[in-house]
């Protein structure tokens, strides 16, 4: 039988996974080759080597020392890899020259349970799908937190509430089979998601129910919630199936499985997400955004709870309606929200601590962390329940204060822990005599090495020589070069260096073996007592976890508070009609600046579509935007930013705001709105808010104007959704009286001496002028481009007011009996001379075409247009 080495154990851990970087301890260092090492180099900037370096075929070969763990780890996962850690066993085998290596962990983007790995108020997800005829399941576990939420999608609209759901969950990593792997609409939805580790795995739906139920420690899983969604369950199977297969968990201690229906929250999807900036603005920052705004959380837990209720704000009056009594009762008071404030400062991530238990993974500093959690317990109960409030009460009850487990904690654990769990000083002195005595035998002997060094330089006369102690040769006497000759005899040297020596005697050697002995029999008495209080905890870790939750919605509800009570907010009347109304409405999060001036909106019954024109920057887009926040706000639970409020419970919100391309796809920016205006003529319903910043606009203009109507129409005879459309078309403003509830506004501006100023206030009734030349000139328009604009705008005018309606073939109203629109505006006839610059640019405009352009080629074009241009610019 041959010999094995080295890189046959390699080769073997490698070969159970082959989709993971090999991180192979050898020695101080963790090793990777072939291939690893090359992904290695590249992504953590390794140097790249060679092992048998005169081989035919060298080995590539990186690595990195021991305690750059973490900080490799972070960074490859990061870049979407997988990676398996192999330590070396402490102790050869009996008859083996040659240290085993044992897989310790696999980490998976989606995997992980460490703070250090994930960051404070991210989630790190684990995302599964599992597809059957027109219906999808989906399941997304947080290892960090011991959460499970699950979803079911059936019809045409599956794959599209699948894009939804991830984008909203933002899971780092998605699970899911070779057979889903191979439908068209799955690649359609994977090719739009960013920084999101692909990992395909095979399961049966019986085997995956088996590691579901290992996974949740239980011996059916009758207790859960899911009997009418299968493909639910079988998502979540497989992503049970999928962590036991790659040996990440042996189990985890989930609190629940949360069936998430969509009849009970209000749907936001892609779209509407990004265009709302909820949690991130439209560059990725928290800052700018809702979240942003709001945030005045005082714990991790809250504020991912406080993310989750914005993206998920509900569609039942009930439970929303208990979320703003608390809000009232808790805001009544400035007295109890400091209160409760002050009991929530300081506590550590309660959901991760309890998770770390479960995996028998918390340290000495967890644990005191938690101790000092329960500590803030009895007084946060008692706050909540001295309250004649329901929401609050059921939270307090909730609240288990686990006296036992805190005093527990507290009466064996010193309060500043170290970093190690085997280097002493866990346990409190008192707590147990043989380990005070062992203790006090170790500082006697440390003692002692502080005396020997004081005797020895008084003794020698060498003020230089030092007693010192490292690991590789224990105790130590240093004696400088210049000192060597004052080296008592009977000193044997044990290292020699550059600048000096280093020596022990006979009686060194026996107090080290008394101190060694002594501190090695402390330190590993502590480790196990140690290990004896966290399994005693960790029979609460899930009690703990169910803790933290009811402190995350506490602290959510104390947030709301806070930004109620300083920022004058006011509570909303939640009502089951088509309604949508507020008094003096401010944008949540423009109105930090100064100067933001509030609006009115009325829609109801009569006023189902509020058509807003007037110039850019005159804030349609923000009264748009105001209108949208107010709703997701008030159904998540929160106080308004208004003087007074009704809404109307919404059940999605649609927004086609902005311009886009996808060019990956080769979908161009006009393309792109007529895809999100169908997904909103389709999907949309009476109970729906519909968000129009401008349509059409990426096509011709009678194309546009055409659209627009169209679909203005059919908004309000057909879905009788509530809407606020911004357009600069402005022959739509004689639909009012015409198509059903629909209703002129307009933003007011000022002009005085040709100069405008935006007053950001929303009237009703038609703008008399969209001042398009104007807002071109405060652009900073070349002045002979803006003057030859007006000259060119007023003979326009003046030719549009000379057309009469119904010219031209203008369409008319569908509704019988009703008058006709506003005229198309006439073809002017226009002559202009032409110098050769302007010929060069008639030519290079011949060429151009917009509709196939993306952002990139147009802002190149344009760039070139001005070359054309010269000094004539």
């Amino acid at each position: 039988m041959a010999k094995r080495g080295m890189m046959d154990q390699y080769m073997d851990i490698k070969q159970e996974y082959p989709d993971c970087v090999l991180f192979f301890r050898m020695g101080d260092f963790y090793e990777q080759f072939h291939e690893d090492a090359v992904v290695a180099s590249e992504v953590l900037g390794l140097t790249l080597t060679s092992r048998d370096k005169k081989a035919d075929e060298p080995i590539p070969m990186a690595g990195f020392p021991w305690h750059a763990l973490e900080d490799n780890l972070r960074q490859m996962l990061k870049s979407g890899h997988k990676v398996c850690v192999a330590e070396q066993e402490d102790n050869l085998r009996e008859g083996a020259k040659l240290l085993e290596r044992v897989v310790t962990r696999v980490y998976t983007p989606g995997s992980l349970y460490e703070e250090s790995l994930i960051g404070t108020d991210e989630v790190a997800g684990l995302a599964a799908i599992s597809t059957k005829g027109e219906g999808i399941g989906i399941a997304i576990l947080d290892a960090s937190t011991g959460h499970v939420w699950t979803m079911e999608h059936h019809g045409d609209e599956r794959w599209s509430r699948l894009l939804d759901d991830l984008l909203r969950s933002n899971p780092k990593e998605l699970v899911f089979t070779p057979r889903d792997a191979e439908k068209e609409e799955f690649r359609s939805v994977i090719s739009q998601l960013d920084g999101v580790t692909l990992s395909q795995h095979t399961s049966s739906r019986r085997k995956g129910r088996d590691s579901l139920k290992n996974i949740l420690d239980v011996a059916d899983l009758g207790h859960i919630d899911l009997d009418d969604s299968p493909l639910a369950m079988d998502a979540a199977g497989l992503a049970a199936d999928y962590l036991a297969a790659m040996h990440i968990v042996d189990s985890i201690d989930f609190r629940e499985i949360e069936v998430i229906r969509p009849e009970g929250n209000m749907i936001l999807d892609q779209t509407t997400l990004r265009n709302l900036e909820l949690t991130k603005t439209l560059s990725g920052e928290k800052e700018g955004s809702l979240i942003g705004a709001i945030d005045n959380c005082r714990t991790s837990m809250g504020r991912r709870t406080l993310k989750d209720w914005l993206l998920r704000p509900l569609a039942s009056r009930e439970i929303i309606e208990q979320r703003h009594d608390s809000v009232a009762t808790i805001a009544r008071s400035s007295k109890r929200l400091d209160e409760l404030r002050d009991s929530l400062r300081g506590l550590r991530d309660m959901e991760r601590l309890a998770t770390q238990l479960s995996y028998n993974r918390s340290g000495g500093r967890d644990l005191v962390a938690i101790g000092l959690a329960l500590e803030r317990m009895p007084r946060l109960k008692a706050i909540c329940t001295e309250v004649d409030d329901y929401l609050l009460n059921k939270l307090a009850e909730e609240l288990d204060i686990l006296e036992v487990m805190k005093i527990d904690i507290q009466a064996n654990l010193n309060d500043e822990q170290p970093l190690s769990l085997r280097d002493g000083g866990l346990i409190r002195e008192g707590v147990d005599e043989t380990l005070d005595e062992l203790r006090k035998a170790a500082a006697i002997g440390h003692k002692w090495f502080k005396d020997l060094e004081l005797k020895e330089r008084s003794r020698l006369e060498i003020p230089s020589l030092k007693v010192r102690h490292n690991r590789q040769i224990g105790w130590y006497i240093e004696v400088t070069k210049t000192h060597l000759s004052k080296v008592p005899e009977d000193w044997n040297r044990r290292q020699q260096m550059t600048n000096g020596n280093r020596y022990v005697t006979e009686e060194l050697v026996e107090w080290e073996e008394k101190l060694v002995t002594a501190a090695t029999k402390a330190n590993s008495m502590e480790y196990n007592m140690f290990r004896d209080l966290r399994d005693r905890c960790r029979k609460n870790a899930i009690i703990l976890g169910k803790i933290s939750s009811q402190v995350a919605q506490i602290d959510v509800l104390q947030c709301f508070a806070e930004v109620a009570r300083k920022r004058s907010w006011t509570r909303p009347v939640i009502s089951d009609s088509n309604k949508l109304i507020a008094k003096g409405l401010r944008h949540p999060v423009l109105e930090l600046q100064t100067g933001f001036v509030p609006n009115n909106i009325r829609l109801d019954k009569k006023r189902r579509f509020l058509l807003i024109t007037g110039p850019n920057m005159g804030g349609k887009s923000t009264h748009l935007r105001c209108a949208a926040l107010l709703s997701v706000l008030a159904q998540a639970g929160s106080f308004v930013p208004a003087e007074s409020a009704e809404v109307g419970l919404v059940d999605r919100i649609f927004t086609r705001v902005g311009a886009s391309d996808d060019i990956r796809r080769g979908r161009s920016t006009f393309m792109m709105e007529m895809m999100e205006v169908a997904h909103i003529l389709k999907r949309a319903t009476e109970k729906s808010l519909l968000l129009l910043d401008e349509i059409g606009r990426g096509t011709s203009t009678f194309d546009g104007l055409s659209i627009a109507w169209s679909v203005t129409e059919d908004i309000c005879n057909r879905l009788n959704s509530r809407t606020l459309f911004a357009t600069h078309y402005h022959q739509l403003i004689g639909l009012e009286g015409e198509a059903k509830g629909l209703v002129n506004m307009h933003v007011q501006v000022a002009e005085s001496d040709g100069e405008l100023k935006f007053l950001h206030t929303v009237a009703d009734g038609p703008c008399d002028d969209s001042y398009g030349v104007q807002v071109a000139a405060l652009a900073g328009l070349p002045r002979h481009v803006v003057e030859r604009s007006s000259d060119l705008l007023g003979f326009l005018e003046k030719q549009a007011k000379g057309a009469k309606a119904g010219e031209r073939g203008a369409p008319t109203a569908r509704n019988a009996g009703q008058s006709s629109l506003l005229g198309f505006i006439g073809q002017p006839q226009v002559r202009i001379e032409i110098d050769a610059v302007g010929k060069a640019l008639r030519d290079a405009l011949s060429k151009i075409e917009p509709d196939a352009m993306t952002p990139r080629e147009a802002h190149d074009t344009l760039y070139a247009l001005l070359r054309i241009l010269g000094d004539d610019k």
